[in-house]
């Protein structure tokens, strides 16, 4: 049997590790574009500030994977897929048979469209190569933009931050991390980065940025110049699905698959960032590392399997403080009730949300790590759980 992957980040190795697991003598082949090794995506914040280099990155070096015979071959770009002919065709020009075909193509990043993101000293973070190059212009720059509040954004601004910038972050929501947080603790946390020298601006529409042999400032709505000497575009992930579409593959915002991980392709599966189950597109560790798995499973013995989504939890650093999101942070309407708790002097915040029976549906933790796995249980219970949730509050 030859399994071939296409895609060389967690799922892709998560993938290729169980399949090794199950199957001691089958042919595993891993195909990834970047021509670096395999490495924890997360970790290019440290990289970028200089607090870790790549190798410190990287748990698994290319010894590892020929010990465990997978043949992880970097800087291997798949152009086409012939899912008729049960083959994947490579830049360089070779055709690889495959009898089960995994697509663990991953996300890339945004770039929104905004005038000027083009110029010298304008950048999108993704990979290594980005890091690298970031932070060789950081060298000779003053003064840092990041579009986009998320926790990319806001991780980049730390680690620039770090390199000795001014760092500001322009934000076009109400608050920070909208998507996981509510105005409450998105006002903290905007305060935890204020005290580490980060500015932040909320409701700033970027219009475009200016420069001529090099970026100088971002334009906002209204006509306001924030001046910049280097501008990093955090506005989102994209999955990649241009191999998939371009072989009939069933396509919506990801790579369409099943209960098994299954695209609509006879042998062919997808996971990761690329993949959609039912209409989700998660992009968070914690899918991507399950769905590999799942998906590798099923390659190895088809339907045997099934995928019943990932919880949406997110357990992150961000501003060097301790973030868990869970569940329904954000309830419109309903009957779902809410317990806060707000410490915004020492950066500490705490929401629960309580469904209808008293159950925990939805928390949020940032900087109360001491809290988190109770929190977990209660979660997990289902059982009604409000007295027990006034008391860590002191309610």
């Amino acid at each position: 049997m030859e399994f071939v992957i296409v895609g060389g980040g967690l799922a892709g190795v998560t993938a290729a590790r169980t399949l090794r697991a199950l199957d001691p003598h089958a042919g595993i082949t891993v195909l990834e574009a970047e021509p670096t090794p395999y490495y924890l995506r997360p970790g290019l914040i440290d990289v970028l500030a200089g607090r870790k280099t790549l190798a410190e990155i990287t748990p698994f070096p290319r010894a590892w994977f020929e010990r465990q015979g997978i043949a992880y071959r970097s800087g291997a770009v798949t152009v086409a897929l012939d899912p008729a002919a049960h083959r994947v065709e490579l830049a360089s020009g070779e055709a690889l048979p495959y009898d089960r075909l995994l697509l663990a193509c991953g996300a890339e990043a945004v770039a929104p469209g905004i005038p000027g993101e083009k110029l010298p000293g304008a950048f999108t973070f993704r990979s290594a190569a980005d890091a690298e190059r970031i932070r060789t212009w950081a060298e000779g720059s003053r003064r840092a933009a990041v579009i986009g509040g998320g926790w990319l954004g806001i991780e980049s601004a730390r680690a620039l931050r770090d390199l000795g910038l001014s760092v500001t972050v322009l934000e076009r929501g109400p608050w920070l991390l909208c998507r996981q947080l509510d105005r409450g603790a998105g006002e903290v946390l905007a305060g935890l980065l204020g005290a580490q020298g980060i500015e932040v601006r909320t409701g700033a529409i970027s219009e475009a940025i200016l420069g001529e042999s090099r970026v100088r400032a971002v334009r906002l709505a209204g006509g306001e110049e924030v001046p910049a000497d280097l501008v990093l575009i955090s506005a989102g992930i994209r999955p990649r699905t241009g191999l998939a579409a371009a072989a009939g593959l069933a396509v919506g915002r990801g790579i369409v698959v099943d209960n098994h991980l299954a695209t609509s392709a006879p042998d062919v599966y997808a996971a990761g960032d690329a993949a959609e189950w039912q209409g989700t597109v998660y992009g968070i560790i914690p899918a991507a590392r399950e769905q590999g798995e799942a998906a590798a499973r099923n390659m190895a013995e088809p339907g045997s399997t099934a995928y019943r989504g990932t919880s949406p939890m997110n357990r992150l650093k961000v501003a060097g403080v301790d973030l868990l999101c869970l569940g329904d942070t954000q309830p419109r309407g309903g009957p779902l009730r809410e317990l806060r708790a707000a410490e915004p002097e020492q950066g500490r915040y705490a929401k629960f949300v309580l469904g209808p029976e008293g159950e925990l549906a939805g928390a949020i933790l940032l900087g109360r790590p001491d809290l988190a796995p109770t929190v977990e249980e209660l979660a997990a219970s289902g059982l009604p759980a409000e007295d027990d949730l006034k008391r860590l509050l002191n309610l």
